[in-house]
């Protein structure tokens, strides 16, 4: 008799504090901005366009999502002795250089050698800053093929160095000067004549540049035949008929007799990198995800009156486009936090797997806790039963909509006969109790 007058006496304080929360508000369809299904979506749509536009502005993320500035991109190729796209420091000597420019023309149909060397610039007026220069030969245009870069590189003497400056060193040190283009300034002493002005996202290969210096042939050749540098350069049509392989393998043989290997990545695939790197991880985050939460949405008996075939696929494409606000988010947040570490790559990977698996256990999580109906968040959660009982009643804790279309209950232990949450709906009975008092009134 005590347990039957509990349940009623809880009941009765159950149904007043709903009556009561129901009036507090004049829409109740919408009782809270979080609960609402349109809310969700438009705090996700801004979160996902705030994460974009700061990659915008991060140099380094905008390089990867603007498009490619090189004609036929993937034939041009980094060569490199371990094979990566991403080479911390320049691995070909200008004498293998050479020796590949006299005995690769079956591999390679044009390839130059550059360095990234720090240089003291005069920009005049007494004025001293130090820049790092990309140092190549005129060959270093004619294999990127990039529109973005001035097509006229001689000189009147045709033998002093050509500079081309980056937008933000002509903004910040030259004033914007709309006549630069023919000016005279020092290099390291040198004379060197500015023949344009490039945007930062020109570049796409190794080696950051605030200005390139380009020098005729005789004064490359100059240079020791160990100096260290990169090589870029464009692959035979022939071995890049294949659109799947961004990657080829070069086989050379030394003069000891030994076979040196080195690898030809191409720049596509250097600017693809990022977000192979987030594809990674997020399969990795979908592999762990059974391992750290429970996968099934719920039992939603058929109801011919509540569940129609409209209310259904408004459910699933409200999960699914949930998924697909998050993807982005997570993607565009990890390069943003990556660009403030110097191991970039295992940041990045390290914060895109753990965002992609909290998010994915929070979309799983939001669905569960929605009436199948009106997709609001359903509230008042109640205990029901006691866990000495667990195998002969029901035990577990029970949400209801207040809207009124339903309880749901959630187990407090699963069992065999109860394994997951189960959906039960509300007949026309009980639509009195979840009218505002306004219209009960009436």
């Amino acid at each position: 008799m005590r347990t039957t007058a509990a349940f009623v006496a809880g009941a009765f304080q159950d149904a007043y504090l709903l009556r009561k929360d129901l009036g507090q508000a004049p829409e109740y369809r919408t009782h809270t901005l979080a609960s609402s299904p349109v809310i969700c979506l438009l705090i996700l749509l801004v979160a996902a366009a705030g994460s974009l536009g700061i990659a915008f502005l991060i140099p380094a993320v905008r390089v990867s999502l603007l498009p490619e500035p090189y004609s036929d991109a993937r034939s041009l190729v980094i060569v490199s002795r371990d094979g990566s796209s991403h080479t911390p420091a320049p691995s070909i000597t200008l004498g293998e250089f050479r020796y590949w420019q006299q005995a690769a023309q079956k591999v390679f149909s044009d390839l130059t050698f550059y360095q990234v060397v720090r240089k003291r610039l005069h920009p005049g007026h007494g004025a001293e800053i130090e820049i790092s220069v990309i140092r190549g030969s005129d060959g270093l245009l004619s294999v990127l093929q990039a529109s973005d870069f001035p097509a006229r590189l001689r000189t009147a003497d045709d033998v002093s160095p050509r500079l081309i400056l980056s937008r933000a060193i002509w903004r910040e040190y030259f004033h914007a000067d709309p006549h630069i283009v023919g000016r005279t300034v020092f290099v390291m002493g040198e004379r060197a004549t500015i023949i344009g002005v490039v945007s930062a996202e020109a570049w796409r290969l190794p080696g950051k540049a605030d200005a390139w210096l380009l020098e005729n042939d005789s004064r490359v050749k100059s240079l020791a035949p160990s100096a260290m540098g990169y090589v870029a350069a464009r692959m035979q049509p022939s071995l890049t008929r294949d659109t799947s392989e961004n990657r080829w393998h070069m086989s050379v043989p030394q003069k000891d007799g030994d076979i040196d290997g080195f690898g030809c990545v191409s720049v596509n695939r250097y600017d693809r990198e990022p977000f192979v790197l987030f594809a990674f991880a997020a399969l990795l985050a979908l592999l762990a995800l059974p391992a750290t939460t429970s996968l099934p949405l719920g039992e939603y008996p058929y109801n011919p009156h509540q569940q129609s075939l409209s209310l259904r696929l408004r459910r699933w494409l409200f999960f699914t486009a949930k998924i697909a606000l998050i993807v982005p988010l997570v993607c565009f947040a990890s390069l943003d936090v990556a660009q403030l570490f110097s191991d970039a790559q295992s940041v990045q990977l390290f914060v895109a797997f753990g965002g992609m698996l909290a998010s994915l256990r929070w979309v799983l999580r939001d669905q569960r806790r929605r009436c199948p109906v009106c997709l609001e968040i359903l509230r008042h959660p109640v205990h029901v039963g006691q866990p000495s009982r667990n195998f002969l009643a029901w035990n577990g804790t029970e949400l209801i909509c207040v809207v009124g279309h339903g309880f749901l209950h959630v187990p407090e232990l699963p069992t065999s006969w109860f394994a997951t949450q189960r959906w039960l709906y509300l007949d026309a009975s009980w639509h009195s109790l979840f009218r505002p008092p306004e219209v009960a009134r009436t």
